[in-house]
């Protein structure tokens, strides 16, 4: 089989790899288009796990709109005409740049398929415009990888026909386990920052809470930091000017909080692994973090990822700064309150997904 994947960010590249490790291994050819929002983050990752692009789109430009880098990257992918010498064309989740690859795909008659489809909130402005792009990818795939049965629900409620449905697990599960079979260490200063203490992991960068979502946020940290100060938090700060011109000013001079660059996959799951509680907005965070058992407060009104909460792995909180407050007190004397295995993945999607595009397309 040939087979095209088209991603750029961090969490993308955590899902794709695996997948293309194991299509490789298999035998077929699989090609990466890299789009390149989190160049950083990304490569390396992919060096992590021996793979490197075979085209890079190169998208990025400073103050770039949504708008803009869509019109971009339709007009890149029309430039790489041996891109549509492919069976498929795969991408992951729900980044604008996953939305317009399949729309790419699509209109040159390209079947798409669909990582981690069927997530739904049926909110468009949360999250904005994350859930419109699922759905849309949604009306163009010819083949549908859920990762949970809820997830295939609403994609059956959506008069999706069964038969290019699948519920396969989460890849990224698939990355955590390769990640905890090598081992990972976290960063020495964060290290040598939290020494013995117990520790609040922290991450936020969903453009639904730009601005006074942010402020709540960081007012209920600093509560937080005066409440319990043995503790340390710790909070890699997500580089969009949005989210540092608010959090460096009101967290920058904590003396039990640290605020570091972004860290790699690696070390990232390592901070997870030390965390006693985890405050994000992150997916990925919420799909993690039950395979370490560690209590998970989701800062957003609704997640599409419903599956932790129901299981009390993770909690709701939004951006209500009492809520967040009280809840993280609640979390460190309770711990991980969430019962069964992680609802998301068991480590072996990517063989799932494989055996399914063997199938689905006569190999």
């Amino acid at each position: 089989m040939r087979l095209t994947t088209l991603f750029g960010t961090r969490p993308e590249t955590i899902k794709c790899a695996p997948l293309i490790r194991e299509g490789l291994k298999r035998g077929h050819e699989v090609k990466i288009a890299f789009t390149g929002q989190h160049r950083e983050m990304a490569l390396p990752l992919l060096d992590f796990f021996g793979l490197k692009p075979d085209v890079d789109l190169n998208l990025m430009r400073p103050g770039q709109t949504l708008a803009s880098l869509s019109g971009m990257m339709l007009s890149e992918l029309d430039k790489n005409s041996d891109l549509k010498n492919t069976d498929a064309v795969l991408v992951q989740g729900d980044t604008t740049s996953a939305f317009i690859g399949a729309y790419w795909a699509f209109l040159n008659r390209i079947p798409v398929i669909h990582l981690e489809a069927g997530l739904r909130t049926y909110n468009l402005d949360a999250p904005f415009p994350e859930e419109a792009n699922r759905q849309l990818i949604g009306r163009v795939a010819a083949l549908h990888l859920a990762p949970t049965k809820e997830a295939v629900d609403y994609l059956l409620n959506e008069k999706i026909p069964t038969s290019i449905i699948h519920k396969i697990g989460n890849t990224g599960i698939d990355a955590l386990h390769e990640v905890l079979n090598r081992g990972s260490q976290m960063p020495s200063d964060v290290a040598n920052f939290v020494g013995d203490s117990k520790m609040v992991l922290i991450t936020g960068h969903r453009r639904e809470n730009f601005g006074d979502g942010f402020k709540n946020i960081c007012t209920a940290i600093k509560l937080l930091s005066e409440d319990l100060p043995d503790h340390k938090f710790v909070y890699p700060v997500h580089l969009n000017p949005a989210v540092q011109e608010i959090v460096l000013p009101m967290l920058g001079n904590l003396p039990n909080v640290l605020l570091t660059k972004p860290a790699d996959y690696l070390e990232f799951v390592a901070l997870q692994k030390r965390a006693s509680v985890i405050l994000t907005d992150s997916g990925g965070v919420q799909e993690e973090a039950p395979s370490l058992r560690v209590p998970i407060l989701v800062m957003r009104e609704s997640t599409e990822r419903p599956e932790g909460v129901k299981a009390g792995f993770a909690k709701l909180v939004g951006t209500d700064t009492n809520l967040i407050r009280l809840s993280v007190h609640s979390a460190l004397a309770e711990g991980c309150q969430g019962v069964g295995v992680n609802p998301y993945g068991d480590g072996k999607s990517s063989q799932r997904a494989w055996d399914i595009f063997e199938s689905f397309f006569k190999l």
